[in-house]
């Protein structure tokens, strides 16, 4: 678990406001991470793509009491108006580029805030369906509002006074990339036929030696299906569909790195920065030790079906299909 410093803000007179945030704790399931600090996971994909997020503004009514009164109490003590400030909850992933405002609450009206706030209750943001690489959550205390110009105060709207951030990590790793839109320009480029729903360009990305060194391999889907998956990105058949693509995705690069002669006398600590070292983490579930691994590494020459059944094991594609049909019949 690591933590942030504290970022310097160059105003003067915030009486302790700015410092409001940091007994607030984001719920992932059962794992519960501090402000400003993260948690590395090591779970099956399908679970982390169930598990509910939630964050806790203070840990019993007491303390949630004391929370509110010091919030309006020093937001007064600063002579900021409460009707200008928000609570504004962001969820992002660097890994997908997205980012969006999944939770606002206007300060003026703090004295209904639930001590517990839901953020996959009603829909679940895109940035919480990522297994293979994580995402954060960001709480603001921010402006709403532009106020009158004062020297070193905060006075434009956006700004923000507080600001506690939260991160999961996976021990999975970038072992699925985001997928591109297959268009009907893109099969044609490829000689591709009309109906083919996904395609793996590797170029010249070799799937054994350092990811960070290479330009990304592309992942194709069919931009309509695509499309409806992110459309219904929380329904059963959905669920169902993603984690196959992913374990699709798994099989090409064991598929390609079983073809290479790349892989003779190598260790898993040798391909630990690939992108078959992250296929192989998942192939071989939680807890592996580093016999496991490099047991993997030669079977992935020898027997790669057998690599891509372990992936699929752990990935727990069974229960996503499984749930999907008896979902589909409740």
């Amino acid at each position: 678990m690591n933590t942030e410093t504290r970022t310097i803000r160059p105003f003067t007179g915030l009486g302790g406001l700015d410092e409001v945030l940091e007994g607030v704790v984001l719920h992932f399931g059962p794992d519960a991470v501090r402000a400003n600090e993260s948690i590395a996971l090591d779970m099956p994909p399908y679970e982390f793509l169930l598990r509910p997020v939630h964050l806790e503004w203070a840990a019993d009514e007491v303390s949630f009491h004391e929370f509110k009164d010091l919030l309006v109490t020093r937001a007064l003590r600063a002579e900021i108006p409460l009707d200008s400030l928000s609570l504004v909850v962001v969820a992002s992933s660097s890994f997908l580029k997205i980012a969006e405002i999944v939770f606002t609450w206007p300060v003026d009206d703090i004295d209904a805030l639930p001590r517990q706030t839901a953020l996959t209750e009603v829909r679940r943001p895109r940035a919480f369906n990522t297994p293979f690489s994580g995402f954060r959550v960001d709480v603001y205390l921010l402006l709403d509002r532009d106020l009158a110009f004062r020297p070193l105060r905060p006075h434009r709207r956006g700004t923000w006074i507080a600001r506690s951030n939260y991160r999961i990590e996976t021990t999975l790793g970038p072992a699925v990339l985001p997928p591109t839109p297959l268009t009907d320009e893109i099969r044609t480029r490829y000689g591709l036929p009309a109906k083919t729903i996904r395609y793996f360009d590797f170029g010249d990305h070799d799937v054994t030696q350092p990811y960070a060194e290479q330009e990304p391999p592309v992942f194709y889907i069919d931009a309509n299906l695509l499309g409806q998956l992110n459309a219904r990105r929380n329904s059963p058949a959905s669920r169902a569909i993603q984690l196959q693509l992913a374990i699709d995705f798994i099989h090409a690069v064991i598929r390609r790195a079983s073809a290479s002669n790349d892989l003779d006398g190598l260790k898993y600590d040798d391909l630990r920065a690939t992108l078959l070292g992250n296929v192989l983490r998942v192939a071989a579930g939680p807890g592996a030790s580093h016999a496991d691994l490099d047991n993997l590494v030669r079977k992935v020459q020898d027997d790669p079906e057998y690599v891509v059944a372990r992936a699929e094991h752990f990935a727990d594609v069974q229960s996503g299909f499984v749930g999907c049909l008896e979902e589909a019949e409740s």
